[in-house]
């Protein structure tokens, strides 16, 4: 015998139930307690949308509450006309009307006596987030005009779902929020060691070019043209006493006097700092020490090392 309708319901079963997201659930818990009478949620979505696009899913007499976030964000509650209309009644009259709704502005007074609601429909949603963040707040009644130029631009994380009272007394509720901002990550101790040991290696193993500047010599051009391979040209004995140190041919390190060690010419250090300003006076050089070597450090301003007639 072919299979009757009712034993096929039975083979197949009782339709499942359609299970509900974190969102849907809150609406659902926080809507319901709020006004101690059972909500029906369906139809939940989660995705992207900026706040002109928002705009247009809003019907004319919605309501539009700014929040604020925890963390410093925005977030935004918009809830339908025919929904408020319900939640308003419940609240002030303990009962639904079936008579259409007028699609009028919501006023601030209609903001307040919905806030309690509000307020219960937040506190579920950030319980049912990671972390267990506190929730958001109720900042302001907004109208739809102004919503567009008080969020941020971008995409925004959007929540809906279909929130039914009665059946007049329903409508797609809709939840927007700023993306969250990344955390910075904790600073790991040795990684910083680590990069500062390498840091530390690359700067002190750089090499840089020190210049030794005796002093200025000034001469007329007709001095210069008669120059040739061989012409000597005579320095002051300051030069000697109080050379410029510099490093990569601008930076001042400091004034040396310019002796010899070992048979090499070298300088000693006898000042710190700049030592760019040409009236500043030199300072009295110490006495020469002797030096890790057998060859005291001679202190006749390189005069030991005559230079050879032209």
């Amino acid at each position: 015998m072919p299979e009757s309708a009712l034993e096929r319901k039975l083979r197949s079963g009782p339709k499942p139930a359609e299970t509900l997201d974190a969102f849907a659930r809150a609406c659902e818990v926080g809507i319901g307690a709020a006004l101690n009478y059972p909500v029906q949620v369906s139809g939940s979505e989660q995705g992207e949308m900026t706040a002109r696009d928002a705009v247009q899913e809003m019907a004319e007499g919605g309501m539009v509450l700014l929040l604020d976030a925890p963390d410093g964000g925005l977030g935004a509650l918009i809830i339908p006309p025919d929904l408020a209309a319900g939640l308003i009644e419940l609240l002030t009259f303990g009962a639904l009307s079936t008579h259409p709704v007028s699609h009028r502005a919501a006023t601030a007074t209609d903001a307040a006596v919905i806030e309690p609601v509000v307020r219960a429909l937040l506190g579920e949603v950030a319980a049912r987030r990671e972390g267990a963040e506190a929730p958001m707040q109720f900042g302001a009644l907004l109208s739809a005009q102004h919503f567009a130029r008080v969020m941020p631009e971008g995409a925004l994380d959007a929540y809906s779902v279909e929130v039914m009272i009665s059946p007049e007394r329903a409508g797609r509720l809709w939840l927007l929020t700023t993306k969250p901002i990344p955390k910075e990550p904790e600073p790991d101790p040795e990684a910083d060691a680590r990069w500062r040991g390498g840091m530390a290696e690359n700067v002190t193993g750089s090499t840089v070019r020190v210049d030794v500047m005796l002093g200025p010599l000034q001469v007329s051009l007709a001095e210069m043209s008669e120059w040739q391979i061989g012409t000597v040209l005579t320095l002051g004995i300051e030069a000697l006493e109080a050379a410029e140190v510099q490093i990569n041919g601008s930076e001042a390190l400091g004034r040396a006097r310019v002796g010899r060690l070992g048979g090499l010419r070298a300088i000693r250090l006898e000042t710190d700092g700049d030592a760019s300003d040409p009236t500043a006076p030199p300072e009295e050089p110490a006495l020469p020490t002797v030096l890790p070597s057998e060859t005291e450090w001679d202190n006749e301003n390189g005069e030991d090392v005559p230079i050879s007639p032209i």
